[in-house]
């Protein structure tokens, strides 16, 4: 491997973790038995589907940031992040500037990038998040370069993802030593038979920026790739390929230096892994949602409304969706948080109606689990809303409207019935 550019700037990065995507299976621990660890000594959390708690959003919200009368102006295409200073970060996806705001009374504090070429500027940029010394971390997939900026907005360097990484790496997040986590796509050695699917593995690995070999922590299972005509194409329901209720493959979550990945098969449990591996598998005993209700037009149609897909890939699904292998159970859930303190929140696949009774059918509902990994209960939220951070009993939020513009709001959250998460 090659050694790492660094571009001028005073901050010497530290590694990389990475998620790779390869195309080999993988198998899973075979651990079995409620509450108890396997053979490897790996911590199992079993838990029924019941609950005695129910959690909603307290309204109104504590504050609302992005609508036309607070500004800078309004947002579109937002992630959002507390910076451990209590500022508040919301990187905006049209501009690419990641606008500062001061959470308590709402006035805006600085503006950092914008959409360009140079240093602190980005093409196609995301906000990793903060490293222990409040030093925010800014990666642009268009450029290769990660960028660091001080908790006042002051660049402190950039750096270019080293060739050795391959095509397209991915950061995702930055831990508390400043160590990247993220995807890093893997190619194939040579291409399947036209009507061939074959199911993509999400590799883990350690991989410093310079230049040593990388070490494998662990590997999960992810989607389901069907290959015809040259192109290949995600079999439906095993992996994201727009809003539900079409989303369903393994989803990623971060805390400091730990990585929560869903499970694959339909089964409701999620893994938690560590610096040394597999380190704990949360499940929760719940019927598999099925697919009978599965509609090829209905799909289709889905997607040619979708604006962010081209129409040769919505002929490509019209052609050959018959062909494809759809599975009988939808995945258990749709998204994941993992809250500040370790827990979790899911978002289920399917209706608010369905899944709590008296919620309206608009609404969706979101599974809760404690940092043990114990289920404390379900959440109601609307359709239009996702929770972007999670701490103690309060969210940060982002909240779209139908025109596809965004608002960044602070909720407290209100638990429900006998005991306390």
């Amino acid at each position: 491997m090659g050694g790492v550019a660094l571009l001028p700037g005073p901050v010497a990065l530290l590694p990389v973790i990475l998620i790779s995507a390869g195309c080999d299976p993988s198998e899973r621990s075979g651990e079995t038995g409620p509450d108890r660890s396997d053979s490897a000594g790996v911590e199992i959390v079993r838990n029924a589907d019941e609950s005695q708690l129910r959690g909603e959003l307290l309204h109104p919200a504590r504050r609302v940031f992005g609508a036309e009368e607070e500004g800078p102006e309004l947002f579109a295409g937002v992630s959002a992040r507390l910076h451990p200073n209590g500022s508040l970060w919301i990187s905006e996806g049209v501009t690419r500037e990641i606008r500062v705001f001061d959470p308590g009374s709402g006035s805006h504090l600085f503006t950092i990038g914008g959409r360009g070429d140079g240093p602190g500027e980005f093409r196609q940029s995301s906000l990793l998040g903060f490293d222990a010394e409040g030093t925010a971390y800014v990666y642009d997939y268009r450029h290769r370069r990660l960028s660091v900026f001080s908790e006042s907005g002051e660049l402190q360097g950039d750096q270019l993802m080293p060739s050795s990484l391959g095509f397209g790496p991915r950061p995702l997040h930055v831990t508390r030593r400043g160590t990247l986590l993220g995807h890093l796509p893997q190619g194939m050695e040579r291409r399947p038979p036209d009507g061939a699917t074959l199911r993509d593995t999400a590799r883990i690995w350690t991989i410093p920026l310079d230049g040593t070999a990388p070490a494998l922590v662990s590997t999960t299972p992810s989607a389901l790739w069907y290959f015809r005509d040259e192109v290949q194409e995600v079999v439906p329901y095993t992996a994201p390929i727009f809003p539900p209720p079409y989303d369903g493959g393994s989803l990623h979550g971060f805390r400091d230096d730990r990585v929560y990945v869903t499970d694959h098969a339909g089964e409701a449990s999620y893994s938690v892994y560590g610096p040394a591996g597999f380190e704990r598998s949360v499940r929760i005993d719940r019927q598999p949602t099925r697919t009978d209700g599965f509609s090829a037009t209905t799909f289709v149609e889905q997607l040619r409304r979708a604006r962010f897909f081209s129409e040769s890939r919505v002929q490509f699904y019209q052609k050959y969706l018959s062909d494809m292998p759809i599975r009988e159970a939808r995945r258990a859930w749709d998204r994941l948080v993992v809250t500040d303190e370790g827990g979790a929140w899911l978002r289920r696949t399917g209706d608010a109606e369905a899944a709590m009774a008296g919620a309206p059918p608009e609404d969706r509902v979101w599974d809760v689990f404690d940092a043990e990994g114990v289920f404390v209960g379900p959440m109601r939220l609307p359709a239009n809303v996702r929770p972007a951070q999670v701490w103690e009993e309060s969210v940060l939020m982002v909240v779209y409207d139908e025109m596809g513009r965004s608002t960044v709001a602070i909720h407290d959250v209100r638990w429900t019935g006998s005991g306390h998460p």
